[in-house]
């Protein structure tokens, strides 16, 4: 519980002070790198040589700290298909890029804990380089390459391979899709919806 409260008071504290800090967040171009908004997700991940598949609905906001750097606080939820609950996960994340026309290379750090139910509790980092472009002022793609896993134990460590897009549905919201190839043959499907603000 005391990394979670670090973890909260550390991502509030960043937000408070974005809030009186002037960026830029290029509110009509396409993709979210550099936006502050709230999202809403849901992901479904088609497990290799399983009867059953994995599911997982969260809640993320995210905050640019300035023109090269967003800060982001998220939860989820996961179980597996027939409702088993699988855990509860608090997140947050550093995300680092730079403009050079209609690119966004970045490189996305993050750490969180997990409060799994068929194990016991634990922390989990990820890692991932990528590339968002903005095809035109609606529309943005989306390809990185990730991996993560917790610390120590090394129980759910995976590389993954993933393509996504937004649309600016208006200046305010957002949807997004991503598909993403996970290590040893899982394929994950995202959507979600995102709050411009």
């Amino acid at each position: 519980m005391k990394l979670v409260a670090v973890i909260a008071a550390s991502v509030l504290s960043v937000a408070a002070f974005a809030q009186t800090t002037a960026v830029d967040t290029e509110t009509s171009s396409a993709g979210l790198i550099g936006k502050r908004y709230v999202d809403t997700g849901f992901s479904w991940v088609d497990i290799n040589n399983s009867s059953v598949e994995g599911m997982d609905a969260g809640l993320a906001v995210n905050v640019p700290v300035n023109a090269n750097f967003d800060v982001s606080l998220g939860y989820s939820y996961a179980w597996l298909e027939g409702a088993e609950e699988l855990g509860h996960t608090v997140n947050a994340a550093v995300t680092g890029y730079i403009t050079r026309g209609e690119n966004k290379p970045f490189a996305r750090l993050n750490v969180g804990y997990d409060w799994a139910k068929f194990d016991s509790d634990h922390g989990i980092w990820g890692a991932a380089v990528g590339i968002e472009r903005a095809v035109n002022s609606k529309l943005s793609s989306t390809l990185s390459v990730g991996y993560g896993d917790d610390f120590g134990q090394h129980r759910q460590g995976a590389w993954n391979v993933a393509l996504g897009a937004t649309y600016n549905v208006t200046s305010k919201i957002v949807v997004s899709a991503e598909v993403a190839y996970i290590e040893l043959g899982s394929l994950g499907y995202t959507a979600g919806v995102a709050y411009r603000f």
